[in-house]
């Protein structure tokens, strides 16, 4: 993502990491060649035009409290990549 102007100052000064943002912008494929190999290479990005967030104070300081104690919805059972068992969709916990 890429932000310019006012809301790249205020995602600066106000937002946190993990924050929920909705956004609104135009996808830009910037392309170049490769000093080394000469090969062609594209990096995608956003250029932000709106910036909107999308938690109340109430729910940051939820989230800022809640960190590390995340299970993935998963009721406490821990999943990882030796399990045979399915992982849950889930809602990202936000909503149990």
């Amino acid at each position: 993502l890429e932000f310019w102007g006012r809301d790249a100052e205020y995602i600066t000064n106000y937002v946190e990491k993990g924050a929920r943002l909705g956004i609104t912008g135009s996808l830009v494929v910037d392309g170049w060649a490769d000093k080394m190999t000469g090969e062609q290479r594209r990096k995608p990005k956003i250029i932000v035009s709106q910036t909107d967030i999308l938690e109340s104070r109430a729910e940051a300081e939820l989230r800022k409290g809640n960190r590390g104690k995340y299970d993935g919805g998963s009721g406490g059972k821990r999943y990882d990549d030796k399990d045979d068992g399915l992982s849950p969709a889930g809602t990202g916990g936000f909503f149990s």
